[in-house]
């Protein structure tokens, strides 16, 4: 299809003015009629067998509607991602597996009286010792957390492509180490929240802030035994997802609630409670080897990724071999062998965050080619650059690549960005380090039945008044996709945005869609809305060619109007068009569906560059941002505003997981269960010069040449603000956040040696 008038231009958000001006209704916002309030009783030890539960204390409290255990649930009582084994609630003689897990619920006409018939609650445990490292986890005769999991072993990961052992026997210099990545929170502003109700007709209606509303009706499905056909899952506006609302939270226990106690029920979660319930950035040890010649070329890879999945399997298998794979980045590497595996332990869980894993992988092996660099003497970036990835070549990785390769044109631009490289004050205590690194994000263009991503739907509706509906079953969580939607319809119909509507993440009247992650939307949703879109053209060309006498050729749709290309004067108005379509008894709504084909890879890549000037202080350890670029190839720009902004706020998440964010946990207990004592970045952090850049490089299957770009511009901002602190003090790092105390400690360690 060709771009119209407003695909590509910086349209405003159409979710904009309710946001800024608190019209928008998020969760927590609703009320309905006769509705009560619920709350979670928390385990907490993160390992105890339930020996009794007593609710009479709270079942006698007036204004308490039910209270609810295990043996009060109909169906499976499990639900999950993967793998179904995540209790809704831990019955009586079943243990605990973290502090996230739920024992019982109460519902009451109030959330104060909720709260404190929660605490009525007296459960009796049996503490058992818990499992709170991977490698404790692993230990021969260590504990099962699931006992069909040998070794604890959540999910293992493979990859070998040529002969590794060859290429290390040739290599001339091989440099080896290890990393270290901590938990990072999803800080979203929107803790877990919704609403649910059974009507007259049995139906359970959930509205909640989600990710994805098919895979939260399944679980509700499997976990309760409803009939799908009598679930309703409408997403609500989303305060943040980053990947921590893709699993099923709450809504598993909202339909329990609703239907048990017969009201409505709202549960919202309070700070410290979605702190301990939600997944987290998966914790990391990585140990990667890499192989060259003295030239620079590397010759092999040898890599091995353990991660904490915590307590339930949720997305760690995709999180985990996500990790591995993108060990190699942007690079020719000829002989590689990597593995991976995700750990059960009975800390906080892990699962999806933007990245998806690869900001962890970059860590390691941007941080080892800086090392292998030092080794050759030779300059970081020339290194790099010595390796990249050719246009005509693929990378070796069990996800291959379809991206033409645009890495050179990404060093000169930030090269060129970046300028000269500043230089202390004379006489001044700090020093001064700057970092180029690369990487290649991916985004979902595959089709995995498994994963719950085999097809993608999108329905559009011309309206008899010229109005367009657009139906979508993916989840606005703030990356701007009803906008790209809505700018795709009224491109290709010639209307103004504030003609079009979209509606989005509802099981009921949006086509399926699979889940809200891996920058897929804009890829998959876009082509099955062009796809919809398209056979509604052709309806209405067909009638306005018969109306006007013109043949269908000749007709475009431009300003409202279907009008001849040759004699714009000779025209029909769109609404009049509608109208004449829906006397006529036309369809003007039509579903498209877009699936890649079986032989598809599963992902689709980009490519990005990161700088970094850093100042640090010997004397007191203190880091200063001097400067932080990024630059993506960005595909082609659908909205440069949205495109942008999605560029700043994944660069500053970055340098949150970099200088100072660490979900601390310590015996299974989170130690940092608040904003009190998680620190992420505020706009005080950011004084420093940021840059912002992409060049465009047309995906070859993606709409109009789009990409995914949404979770692109984390992966290697972190290892970049990284190696610019180690250039500054000539020290090596393995292991974030870092903080003045890990500088000085680094300083004094290399002055012993």
């Amino acid at each position: 299809m060709a771009i119209g008038s407003i695909v590509g231009k910086g349209v405003a958000r159409v979710d904009a003015r309710g946001k800024v001006t608190g019209q928008t209704k998020y969760a927590g916002d609703m009320r309905l009629p006769n509705m009560h309030h619920g709350k979670l009783v928390f385990s907490p030890h993160p390992r105890a067998r339930v020996l009794a539960i007593d609710c009479s204390a709270a079942v006698a409290m007036a204004g308490v509607k039910r209270v609810i255990t295990a043996r009060d649930l109909t169906g499976s009582g499990r639900y999950g991602y993967d793998v179904a084994h995540r209790p809704v609630l831990v019955a009586e003689g079943e243990e605990t597996r973290y502090i996230g897990d739920v024992v019982a619920m109460v519902v009451a006409v109030s959330e104060e009286l909720a709260s404190r018939a929660a605490q009525a609650v007296v459960v009796r445990y049996e503490v058992l010792p818990p499992l709170t490292s991977p490698r404790q986890a692993m230990a021969e005769g260590a504990y099962l957390v699931h006992a069909d999991a040998p070794g604890n072993r959540c999910c293992k990961r493979e990859f070998s492509h040529g002969d590794v052992v060859a290429g290390f026997a040739r290599s001339e210099v091989v440099v080896e180490h290890t990393y270290k990545t901590p938990r990072q929170e999803q800080a979203f502003l929107e803790t877990e929240s919704g609403v649910a109700y059974q009507d007259e007709a049995g139906v359970v209606h959930v509205l909640s802030s989600l990710q994805d509303p098919y895979g939260v009706a399944e679980d509700i499905h499997l976990a309760l035994a409803i009939p799908k056909s009598r679930i309703h899952i409408k997403g609500t506006p989303v305060g943040g997802g980053f990947g921590g609302k893709l699993n099923t939270t709450i809504q598993v226990h909202l339909a329990a609630m609703a239907c048990l106690a017969g009201v409505p029920v709202m549960l919202v979660l309070d700070r410290e409670e979605s702190f301990i319930f939600h997944a987290k950035r998966h914790p990391t040890e990585i140990r990667l080897k890499l192989g060259a010649k003295r030239d620079g070329t590397i010759l092999a890879m040898e890599g091995e990724v353990i991660s904490d999945a915590g307590p339930y399997s949720g997305r760690s298998p995709e999180v985990v071999g996500l990790t591995m794979s993108a060990l190699l980045g942007p690079y020719r590497i000829a002989n590689v062998a990597t593995r991976a595996q995700g750990i059960y332990t009975n800390n906080l869980d892990s699962g999806a965050f933007r990245g998806f894993g690869a900001p962890q992988a970059a860590i390691a092996r941007e941080g080892l080619l800086d090392k292998l660099a030092r080794e050759l003497g030779l300059e970081p970036l020339e290194l790099r650059r010595r390796n990249f990835l050719q246009p005509d070549s693929r990378p070796a990785s069990p996800m291959l690549g379809d991206s033409p390769v645009s890495l050179e044109a990404l060093a000169e631009k930030i090269i060129a960005r970046m300028g000269p490289k500043p230089e202390p004050a004379v006489g001044s205590s700090k020093r001064i380090g700057r970092s180029i690194c690369f990487d290649m994000p991916v985004f979902d263009v595959g089709a995995i039945p498994t994963l719950g991503k085999s097809g993608v739907g999108a329905t559009v509706e011309v309206h008899s008044d010229g109005g367009v509906s657009v139906y979508a079953g993916g989840t606005e969580l703030g990356q701007g996709i009803t906008t790209v939607l809505a700018q795709f319809a009224a491109d290709q119909f010639g209307l103004p945005m504030e003609a079009i509507r979209v509606e989005m993440s509802d099981n009921w009247t949006c086509p399926r869609a699979g889940r809200t992650s891996a920058s897929r939307l804009t890829f998959g949703l876009g082509n099955a809305l062009l796809l919809a879109i398209e056979a509604v053209r052709q309806t209405l060309l067909t009638r306005a060619a018969t109306t006007l006498g013109i043949a269908r050729e000749e007709l475009r749709f431009v300003a409202g109007q279907v009008q001849s290309c040759s004699a714009p004067e000779r025209a029909i108005a769109f609404a009049e068009l509608a109208q004449l379509c829906w006397d006529k008894g036309d369809n003007l709504r039509e579903e498209g569906w877009f699936r890649a084909a079986e032989d598809r890879y599963m992902y689709g890549h980009t490519f990005m560059a990161a700088g970094a000037d850093v100042a640090v202080d010997l004397a007191t350890g203190e880091i200063e941002v001097l400067k932080l670029a990024n630059v993506l190839d960005m595909g082609k720009v659908l909205n440069p505003v949205m495109a942008y902004g999605q560029i700043y706020g994944g660069a500053v998440q970055a340098l949150g997981y970099a200088l100072m964010e660490n979900m601390v946990t310590k015996d299974g207990l989170a130690k940092t269960p608040s904003f009190a004592e998680y620190a992420i970045p505020t706009a005080v952090d950011i004084p420093f010069e940021f840059v912002a850049e992409g060049i465009e490089t047309p995906y070859p299957t993606g709409p109009f040449g789009a990409k995914g770009i949404g979770e692109a511009a984390l992966n290697c901002t972190t290892p970049t603000l990284l190696n610019a602190i180690a250039d500054a003090i000539g020290v090596e790092l393995d292991a974030i956040p870092v903080a003045q105390e890990h500088i000085l400690a680094a300083i004094h360690q290399q002055k012993r040696i």
